[in-house]
C-alpha cells in the first residue's frame, strides 16, 4: 500500500510528506519527544491513515535507538518496562486489526479523536503518582492502552510517558525508558503491519528511507533548541496538534 502511494505520488506530494517529517524531527530535536504526535496528523492530511502509520513505523524505531542504548543497562531497562511491554503486545495487535479493517472515513475520525485525546493529555500534563505496589497492574494497563493507540494512530508513547512520570522517573532515566518503549513498540507495530496483506517489505524499505528527513529535522532542532523556550514551544506544538486532530475528525465526518 505505502509503495503504491509513493510510486504514484506527484513530486509536490512527496515534498509535502518530506517537509512534514522534517517538522516532526525538528520538534523531537528541540524537546526530545513528540515526533509521532506532530508527524501523524500532518501526514494524515496528505495521505490515508494506514499509509501514514506505515510511513512512520521505521522512523519511530530508528530515531529512538540512540537514546534507548545510551549509557548501557539495556537488560535492566527492559526488565523495568516488563509490565508495560506485556500489556503493549496485545494492545498493538488489536489496534492494528481495528486500523486495517476500518472504513477510511471512520479511520480518520477515530485517529483524529485519538490525536485530540493525546494532545489534551500532554497539554494538561497531569501530575500523578503511582504507589510501588501498583506499578505492575497500572503499567500493564498503560502498556495495553498505549499499544492500542499505537496500532490505531502510531501514538503509543504519551499514555506510557505519563505512567513513567507517575512512577517517579525524570531526566535521563525517563528518556531512556521512554525511548526503549518506543523502539520495542514500534518494532512490534511494523511487524503487525507487515504481517497483513496490505503491507510488505517494500513498504518497510520506504519507511526506513523516511528516517532521513526526520534526522535532518532533529539535527536542526538540536541546534536551535537553546534559542526558543522549550515549554512555550511544546505548548505551541500541542495546540497545533489539537487543531490537526480536529481537522482529521472534520474530514472524516464530511468525507
Amino acid at each position: 500500500m505505502l509503495a503504491h502511494v509513493i510510486e504514484t505520488a506527484t513530486p509536490g506530494l512527496i515534498m509535502l510528506l518530506a517537509v512534514s517529517l522534517v517538522i516532526a524531527g525538528l520538534v523531537k530535536g528541540m524537546i526530545g519527544v513528540g515526533m509521532p504526535v506532530v508527524a501523524f496528523p500532518l501526514l494524515s492530511m496528505l495521505v490515508d491513515v494506514q499509509t501514514s502509520i506505515m510511513l512512520l513505523s521505521m522512523p519511530l524505531v530508528l530515531s529512538n535507538i540512540p537514546q534507548a542504548l545510551e549509557g548501557g543497562f539495556v537488560a535492566k531497562t527492559l526488565w523495568s518496562l516488563t509490565p508495560v511491554l506485556v500489556g503493549m503486545i496485545p494492545g498493538v495487535w488489536i489496534g492494528v486489526a481495528v486500523l486495517l479493517s476500518a472504513d477510511p472515513a471512520v479511520a480518520k475520525i477515530v485517529a483524529g479523536a485519538v490525536v485530540i485525546l493525546v494532545a489534551a493529555l500532554i497539554l494538561l500534563a497531569p501530575k500523578l503518582q503511582v504507589k510501588q505496589r501498583m506499578i505492575g497492574p497500572v503499567g500493564l494497563g498503560a502498556g495495553f492502552c498505549g499499544g492500542l493507540l499505537g496500532g490505531i494512530a502510531a501514538l503509543s508513547g504519551p499514555l506510557v510517558f505519563i505512567f513513567l512520570l507517575a512512577k517517579g522517573l525524570s531526566g535521563k532515566e525517563f528518556t531512556k525508558e521512554a525511548s526503549m518503549f518506543l523502539v520495542v513498540s514500534s518494532i512490534l507495530l511494523a511487524s503487525a503491519l507487515t504481517s497483513s496483506r496490505q503491507f510488505d517489505w517494500h513498504d518497510v524499505l520506504i519507511s526506513t528511507l523516511a528516517t532521513v528527513p526526520v534526522v535532518v529535522g532533529m539535527l536542526v532542532g538540536q541546534k536551535v533548541s537553546d534559542a526558543i523556550p522549550a515549554d512555550a514551544f511544546k505548548k505551541l506544538v500541542v495546540v497545533a496538534v489539537l487543531l490537526s486532530g480536529a481537522q482529521l475528525v472534520w474530514k472524516g465526518v464530511f468525507a
